[in-house]
């Protein structure tokens, strides 16, 4: 006997915030900047700084709070939102414009995103965002057998951070570097800088993280643990235990 679907009351509003701080931070992340950290010179965008590591923050809390056949999902929104920007700012510059409009070329350094660099950012995000949901729902399938309490979740949100940030910094810098926007001598220095700031970042807003997942688990009354099926393609699949309730949730979007 099915369960009848639930109608989550924060689940809309995250999703939103979610795509819509994905799309700013990527549309930000073209301007770079150097850091010194105790004699240490750091090279990163400002994405990374400003935005960027919160919206894996917001993954963490998705995955957690209602599983990740429904953190699957919106993967696929916020890649669907970014192909669908990068389509229309390129759009956007290629139309003629007025003579009026003296700012064409500010327009276009802004929204004219290079081919290579759009796809480093899909790569970079779906390759990325995949791997973080998969090891966060993969470990608290193995830690709820021990911690039924979740009292150890920083454990799972630290080590999802470290391997999708990683996944997503070395793919995007990579790809970037295959079409020529970055130097190829600077891909490790690159690398290992975004992975390292957007790394400590979520390390220092864990304990805000867990805050943010215990107190909508205790208003949606929802606690998703496991998955009918891990691949990044069965959009159909829904399944996992609610361990609020201990019965199966169905997703309601």
């Amino acid at each position: 006997m099915s369960v009848p679907a639930t109608r989550f009351r924060l689940l809309e509003p995250v999703i939103a915030a979610f795509v819509g701080l994905l799309l700013i931070s990527n549309v930000i992340a073209q301007k770079f900047l150097d850091l010194n950290l105790g004699g240490l010179k750091l090279t990163t965008d400002v994405g990374t700084i400003l935005l960027f590591p919160i919206t894996y923050i917001f993954s963490d809390i998705l995955t957690e709070v209602y599983g990740y056949a429904v953190s699957r999902r919106i993967v696929w929104y916020g890649f669907g939102m970014n192909l669908l920007a990068a389509v229309v700012f390129s759009l956007a510059v290629a139309l003629p414009h007025s003579p009026e409009f003296t700012t064409q070329a500010e327009f276009a350094a802004v929204l004219g995103q290079f081919p290579g660099l759009v796809l480093a950012s899909l790569t970079g995000y779906w390759f990325g965002s995949f791997t973080n949901d998969s090891v966060i729902a993969g470990m608290k399938v193995w830690m709820v057998r021990w911690d039924p309490k979740h009292q150890w979740l920083p454990l799972r949100t630290i080590a999802s951070t470290i391997a999708g940030e990683l996944v997503d910094t070395a793919l995007f810098v990579g790809v970037a570097t295959l079409f020529k926007v970055f130097p190829a001598d600077l891909y490790f220095v690159l690398v290992l800088s975004q992975w390292g700031v957007k790394t400590v970042v979520e390390t220092v807003l864990t304990p805000l993280t867990v805050v943010v997942v215990r107190a909508m688990k205790r208003f949606e009354q929802t606690d998703v643990v496991g998955t009918d099926s891990w691949s990044p393609f069965a959009l159909q699949k829904s399944g996992g235990q609610n361990l609020w309730t201990s019965e199966t949730p169905k997703s309601s979007i």
